[in-house]
């Protein structure tokens, strides 16, 4: 499948320029926000696409405890297919003895500024569709607080970070991206995750499985570096 560009209704700019300071914009329609990280206080852009990686409902991947906040899906087996039936906010007596799993609904995190702060969240539907809205919650606290909230389809947030992240990629590099933001590095398989939701085309995180020692899996290393370099 070609990839296409498509017409993106938020809008994101990364500027990261140096002694570990990065400007970040960000417009969901009405106007452009502005945040301030000091990665030097550890705040940096990665922690969104931590995010919006994990609020994904089909990750499998191990998640820093603090990141995602879950509900306990309840699995069971239907005319040959796993699917989750039930939705609880924890664990109880209806999940004892069932197959259970996580269902990302809530994410947040904070940039400091250094004298200031800026505070995420992000909430979902709790189930297992894949295409969702997300809404966010912005908290921006400087000479004087304010308080922003939006409700975004997901695959556009992911299209509004990932350009932006492919834009401060291709002008700094990842060795000058990691320095001019002082401890910042680029999770190249998030990123190319979020460009195949934004683009509607996964072709790019398709496995193939082989037999030699095992059962193991390769992906496609040239649709890779075709959509990296890809512009939003």
């Amino acid at each position: 499948m070609e990839l296409v560009k498509r017409e993106c209704n938020v809008k994101m700019r990364l500027i990261p320029y140096g002694a570990g300071w990065t400007d970040f914009y960000a417009d969901f329609g009405d106007g452009e926000l502005y945040f301030i990280l000091s990665n030097s206080m550890g705040s940096n852009y990665s922690d969104l696409v931590d995010a919006l990686y994990y609020m994904y409902p089909d990750q499998n991947d191990y998640v820093e405890p603090g990141i995602i906040e879950y509900k306990i899906g309840v699995v069971e087996e239907i005319n040959g297919e796993r699917v989750v039936t039930k939705i609880y906010d924890r664990y109880c007596d209806d999940t004892l003895g069932c197959t259970c799993r996580d269902i990302p609904w809530r994410t947040s995190f904070s940039w400091d500024e250094e004298g200031s702060w800026s505070h995420w969240t992000m909430e979902r539907v709790p189930d297992t569709n894949t295409e969702f809205s997300l809404k966010i919650s912005i908290d921006i606290d400087r000479s004087e607080a304010k308080h922003y909230e939006y409700e975004v389809p997901y695959k556009d947030m992911c299209y509004a970070v990932a350009d932006a992240y492919t834009k401060a990629l291709k002008k700094h590099g990842f060795w000058g991206y990691h320095y001019a933001t002082f401890t910042d590095d680029v999770n190249v398989r998030q990123l190319l995750f979020l460009k195949s939701i934004a683009l509607g085309n996964m072709e790019a995180r398709t496995l193939t499985y082989y037999d030699e020692k095992g059962m193991g899996e390769t992906s496609d290393f040239d649709r890779e570096l075709e959509l990296l370099l890809f512009d939003m």
